[in-house]
């Protein structure tokens, strides 16, 4: 997702939304459609229901499936085109903000995706809003209203939690990439350019996820391997140093006075002498 998720609901949370209508469609297998246009006077919410297609906005494509929210503006070129044997069925909220409040937030004139993963509520509040829409009254009006915004939060929450699942997943995987290679010459900024991170989102995740800084986390395990190369062979400090992935025996041995407290031979001394 290229816009972040915070700015879309800074959006949503801050503009002067008024929900319009709920429509859903069902298109055949094999159906296609070129050269569409969105409502030029509205900003759309498309929500796959089930099956698959490929929907092109402003030259940009999209695979839709049930899991995901497209956002697009109004007056957008679209292709649509259904995928596989199965009849696509999908909703589309249309809703607007003043004309004075455009320029003010660009999001209503762009198209972007929200992966929202699985999720039964969504599918119930879409059935909510869908009779609410149709019951007349002040009564069904303001629950309307209610209803769209219950959805719109359901969304971002849900998109928030794939978010953090994501997150988790890729932190796993960064902390199995260094127990793996600990004993090679790896940087932090090495391991963020493998897992096509920026550095800095690299630290935040750790330090939100962990509670410590990905460069601590690697000193601990090499310091963890350490201990155990000092307490079960005799080989040379410089060897244990080389082992845990530091070419520079004199950094090794102040890196691990610092977190143990004894130096590398005190330690080795001490494991001995317990036993």
């Amino acid at each position: 997702m290229k816009e972040n998720i915070n700015e879309i609901i800074n959006y949503f949370a801050k503009a002067n939304i008024s929900f319009l209508d709920l429509l859903k469609f069902t298109v055949l297998p094999h159906r296609s459609c070129k050269g569409a246009i969105t409502d030029p006077s509205s900003g759309g919410l498309i929500i796959p229901i089930s099956g698959s297609a490929c929907f092109t906005l402003e030259g940009e494509p999209y695979i839709m499936k049930p899991g995901m929210v497209i956002h697009a503006g109004p007056d957008m070129c679209l292709d649509k085109e259904v995928i596989g044997d199965e009849s696509w069925k999908y909703a589309v909220i249309h809703y607007k903000i003043p004309k004075s409040e455009i320029k003010k937030f660009p999001l209503y004139q762009s198209h972007f995706a929200l992966l929202t993963g699985q999720n039964g509520k969504i599918s119930d509040l879409l059935q909510q809003l869908m009779l609410s829409q149709s019951t007349p009254g002040a009564s069904a009006l303001f629950r309307t209203k209610l209803l769209f915004t219950t959805l719109l939060s359901e969304i971002f929450d849900s998109v928030k939690k794939q978010l953090a699942d994501n997150d988790t997943v890729v932190i796993e995987q960064v902390m199995e990439h260094m127990r793996k290679n600990y004993a090679e010459s790896i940087t932090i900024a090495q391991i963020a350019m493998d897992f096509n991170m920026d550095r800095r989102r690299l630290f935040y995740l750790f330090e939100h996820q962990i509670g410590i800084t990905p460069s601590n986390y690697l000193i601990q395990y090499r310091m963890l391997k350490a201990k155990e190369l000092l307490g079960t062979c005799d080989c040379p400090i410089k060897q244990v140093a080389e082992c845990v992935g530091y070419t520079d025996s004199l950094y090794f041995s102040r890196a691990f006075k610092k977190r143990t407290g004894m130096a590398p031979s005190e330690f080795r001394m001490f494991i001995k002498n317990s036993v």
